[in-house]
This record gives C-alpha cells, sequence and structure tokens, in this order.
C-alpha cells in the first residue's frame, strides 16, 4: 500500500515528468516522495505564483507540461494568476493542489463553504478544471490532463485531489482505465491548398505571426513560408519573438503601439496570412483594425474554430504544425510574386525606424540617470543572438524590450502579458535555466517588480542557476506614473523609495552590481553573462525616458 501522494509522484514520473515546482505543505509531501524516489527533481518555490510562472516557462521552452504542486486554499489561490498568465500564452502546464474532502465542515482549514471552489475558481482559466475524491480515477484523471494541456491549443490544466487521498495509503487498479488521446485532426492538404488561394494571387500580401507558431515549433517553416511569398512579416504586439527579428522581410509589430513599417504592410495588402493566432481573440481584433474592409485573411490556427473577430475568407482549424508544413510545401512549388513597389514601401519604413532610433541612442547615450535604450543597445551588442529574454509588466520587462530588442531566434522573449501580471521575470528565468544551463538568460524587470519576486534570489541560489536580472531602478511605478503625467492625473501612489537593489541581491546570496554611469553597462552586461551565478544589476534608469514607440513610431 501507498499513500496518494506517492501515487500521483509515480504517475507524473511515468509521464516523463522529471522535474516539478512546488510550495509543499503536510498535504502534499507525499506527491514530492512519489517523484524523488523515482529519480524526479522537486523544485522548491517561495511562493505559489512563482511555482506556477516555472512551470508555465518550462511548458512554452519545451512544449510539455510544466507541473506545479501547491496546497489547499491559498496554495491554489495563490497560482491562480500563474495558470491565468499560462492560458493566455498557450502554454501546456498542470497544476496539482490539495483539496479537501467533499464531506469537510464549513470554514475548515483552507477551506471555504463550498468545497469545490477551486475547481470553479479556474474552469475560466484552464483547457480543463476537475477534482479527484476517487483513488481509482487518479490515473485516469492524469493521463487525460497531459493529454488536455498539450492537445490542440496547448493549455493549462487544474487538478485537485483530496487531501485524504494524498496523505493516507489508496489502493490504485494496476489496471485502471487510460483514456486514449484524441489527436488534433490534420487538414487535408488540398483544403489548406484551396484557402491558400486568396493569398497566392494577390500581389500586396503579407503574414500575421502569432504565438501559436511558437507553441507548435514551425518557426523554420514560417520562414520558408515568408520566403516563398517574398511577403513582409508582422508579429502581435506582445509576441515580437514569432518571427526571427533580422530577417529582412520582418516588418515589426502591432498592437498598442504599431510599428510604422508593420502599419504599412497591414493597411496596403489585400491578402493576409495569418498564422498561430486565434481567430477570435485581441491579436485578431487588432488585425482586422489594422487592415482594409476588403482584405482577404486567411487564418491557420489550432481547434476549436472560433467565430472570427476580423474579416476572414478562410478558417483553417486544424492540427497547426502539420498545417503548416503542408502550407510550405504548397507554396514552395508556387507561391505567385508580391509587387515590388509594396515591399519596397514597408521597407523603407523599417530603415526610417531604424536611423531615427540610432539617432535617438546617439543623443541619450551619455545621459544620467541612465537611458533605458543604452541598456538594451549594449544588451543586444554584446549577449548571444539566442539569449533568452524574460519579460513584466509595465516599462523595463515589457515597453522596452517590445520596442527596441531585436530577437533573432524565434521563442525567446517569455513575459507576462497578455494577463500582465508583474513578478515574472525571476521565477520565469530560473526555470529557463534549469531547463537549458547552457543558454544565456536575462531578466528584464523594473524595481516595482522586483520587490514582488525577489525571494526567488533563493532559488536561484538554491539551484546554482546562473541567469542574469537587470533591474531598471528609478524608484516608481514608472508606466502608471507617466500615465498619470500624461493624463494630468494626480501622481500618487507611483513612488517607490529608491532601493539598494545590489546591497539587497548579495543579502539573497547572489552578486549584485551596481550601474549608475552610461559607460558602465557594457562592462557590468559583459561580467554578469560571463559569471557561474547569479548575477542582479541595479541599474539607475531615467523615469521620464520616452519609449521609442513614442519617440519615433
Amino acid at each position: 500500500m501507498t499513500t496518494g501522494g506517492e501515487v500521483v509522484g509515480t504517475i507524473l514520473a511515468e509521464h516523463g515528468i522529471s522535474q516539478a515546482y512546488v510550495l509543499l505543505g503536510n498535504q502534499t509531501v507525499t506527491i514530492a516522495d512519489g517523484l524523488h524516489e523515482r529519480g524526479g527533481d522537486v523544485i522548491s518555490a517561495r511562493h505559489e505564483y512563482n511555482a506556477a510562472v516555472m512551470a508555465d516557462t518550462y511548458g512554452r521552452l519545451t512544449g510539455d507540461p510544466g507541473v506545479a504542486v501547491t496546497v489547499a486554499g491559498p496554495g491554489g489561490t495563490n497560482a491562480l494568476t500563474g495558470v491565468a498568465q499560462a492560458y493566455t500564452a498557450a502554454s501546456p502546464m498542470i497544476l496539482i493542489s490539495a483539496v479537501l474532502p467533499e464531506d469537510e465542515h464549513t470554514e475548515a482549514l483552507h477551506g471555504v463553504d463550498d468545497q469545490h471552489f477551486l475547481r470553479k475558481a479556474f474552469e475560466p482559466a484552464t483547457k480543463w478544471s476537475t477534482q479527484v475524491h476517487d483513488p481509482s480515477q487518479l490515473k485516469t484523471t492524469l493521463a487525460r490532463a497531459f493529454d488536455i494541456a498539450t492537445r490542440g491549443r496547448p493549455g493549462p490544466v487544474f487538478i485537485g485531489v483530496d487531501e485524504d487521498i494524498l496523505q493516507h495509503d489508496v489502493e490504485v487498479p494496476d489496471d485502471a482505465s487510460i483514456p486514449a488521446s484524441h489527436g488534433v485532426p490534420r487538414v487535408s492538404e488540398n483544403a489548406i491548398a484551396a484557402a491558400l488561394e486568396s493569398v497566392r494571387t494577390a500581389e500586396r500580401r503579407c503574414l500575421y505571426v502569432g504565438k501559436g507558431v511558437s507553441r507548435a515549433f514551425a518557426a523554420e517553416a514560417v520562414v520558408d513560408i515568408a520566403e516563398s511569398l517574398d511577403a513582409p512579416v508582422v508579429c502581435p504586439r506582445h509576441y515580437p519573438d514569432s518571427f526571427p527579428n533580422d530577417h529582412p522581410l520582418f516588418a515589426g509589430t502591432v498592437g498598442m503601439s504599431d510599428h510604422p513599417a508593420a502599419s504599412t504592410a497591414l493597411a496596403s495588402a489585400n491578402a493576409v496570412l495569418s498564422l498561430g493566432v486565434r481567430t477570435n481573440s485581441h491579436e485578431a481584433a487588432v488585425l482586422g483594425d489594422r487592415t482594409a474592409d476588403d482584405v482577404r485573411i486567411v487564418y491557420l490556427d489550432d481547434p476549436p474554430y472560433e467565430f472570427p473577430a476580423s474579416t476572414a475568407v478562410e478558417v483553417i482549424a486544424g492540427d497547426l504544425g502539420p498545417a503548416i508544413e503542408d502550407a510550405r510545401t504548397i507554396l514552395e512549388s508556387g507561391a505567385g510574386e508580391t509587387d515590388a513597389a509594396y515591399r519596397q514601401a514597408v521597407r523603407e519604413e523599417v530603415e526610417r525606424v531604424e536611423t531615427d532610433m540610432s539617432a535617438y541612442l546617439e543623443e541619450v547615450r551619455s545621459q544620467t540617470p541612465i537611458h533605458p535604450l543604452v541598456v538594451m543597445d549594449a544588451l543586444r551588442e554584446v549577449a548571444d543572438d539566442d539569449v533568452l529574454l524574460t519579460g513584466d509588466a509595465g516599462a523595463a520587462g515589457g515597453a522596452w524590450p517590445n520596442d527596441v530588442f531585436e530577437y533573432r531566434e524565434t521563442n525567446s522573449f517569455l513575459h507576462s502579458r497578455l494577463y500582465d501580471s508583474m513578478g515574472f521575470p525571476v521565477p520565469a528565468g530560473n526555470a529557463a535555466k534549469l531547463v537549458d544551463a547552457d543558454r544565456q538568460v536575462v531578466n528584464l524587470i523594473g524595481d516595482g517588480g522586483f520587490l514582488m519576486c525577489n525571494m526567488e534570489l533563493v532559488t536561484a541560489v538554491e539551484t546554482e542557476t546562473d541567469a542574469v536580472t537587470i533591474v531598471f531602478n528609478d524608484g516608481k511605478y514608472g508606466m502608471i506614473w507617466n500615465y498619470q503625467q500624461r493624463g494630468n492625473h494626480a501622481e500618487i501612489a507611483t513612488d517607490i523609495p529608491l532601493v539598494d537593489i545590489a546591497t539587497m541581491a548579495e543579502a539573497f546570496g547572489v552578486r549584485g552590481i551596481r550601474v549608475s554611469e552610461p559607460d558602465e553597462i557594457r562592462p557590468a552586461l559583459t561580467e554578469a553573462l560571463k559569471a557561474d551565478e547569479h548575477v542582479v544589476l541595479d541599474v539607475r534608469i531615467d523615469p521620464t525616458a520616452e519609449y521609442v514607440s513614442q519617440r519615433i513610431w
């Protein structure tokens, strides 16, 4: 006989889970036992939100579900933000939480009046939310969770397991039913060819490439499609890394702030091929807003079919990876021609922005406090081509890496948007390093966000991971403070007492480097990226710095 928690740990190991991100309680130590006994790593986060972020990060980078484990009640609700974030990012993950028995009294420890409140709370933010109160259902439920998390559009699953099952010996039948995986139907090549005809025959056509391409690990095929069409490529604002930014066909992003080249490409197009964008999403609505009324839009994305939020002549809802491969094959055999004047107009806007940005950089290169553009420019110069950035809500981890950083590898910008919570980068960076220890990882975060997740520096020490955290330290919740200024609002509740973040980092056991002069940026970044320990750069930033998207776009 074994406890239900050990059974859960065993099932996770049988599904290939080699690490789980946890904040353990007396209800869930048995899950850790089961996984540890089978060679899995049980990695402790310092808050349940951070455990969920780490599982989300694992899912985004590997395509396999990341697993987080929490206790009942506050453990589960603390993780809900991280799970919702994984849902908006189409990231496969599984959150396993203890839940109270169905016959528990009201106002019991970790409970409210409804013993299914966690299942209900997670339903809108997951692909499936369920609770297990019968040990014979453990194998079936977990197997189904792995299937659902990865099938079609990836996403999170919530499983609540009765604390009595986790803590006590149970009998689980050896022949417990394991449901067969129901694969996403593959769309016929003929159907894809027919859908692409509107794009093949258009003279002014472009691609709109979303996060679904990264989740399908189909970036190489999309590059071939773009080259066959000789068409500009636009990405949604929050996923600029869906297509290599150093490719000559890349035209920037749209959404909130639009790159002029991207605006030109969409406004003048008479056909758009949208890849990996949900048809009823905010990103699809942005596409509709930026295109002409008579544009022909063809969508290829994972199921389910949703009513399009913008004009669509064709919607192909099937297994996205194979559909993109078929589209590549079809277009390689003949893709028509893109109007040269249209392509040139887009390219001229790209070059104009590059020229204006270079002039802006020279204007602010020597100023103090340091201008964020100087930091971003130095980072791109000294980091590897495939450096992975993690970003946050706000200016430091959102506006600046969205506006100016050149992502030369796809799926290399992990961030909290569109759910947009603060405190994402440090736990995400820890998980990214655990996935690939040899890859450079840089966390971009403001001082406000850093104060929400600095405890995860302890996890970096414990796991001996060597990410670099750059804190844009300006003594403010900068994005909101700027919004207050522009909108003539009272400038209240946005000041942060200036914190000595470098010394704080040292107190956590990692290296802290204070950077207050522009000429210190490049050597500090070089030193940090070469270090074999986590390094925090405390960079004193100008809170009044104007975003590139406001200054130039």
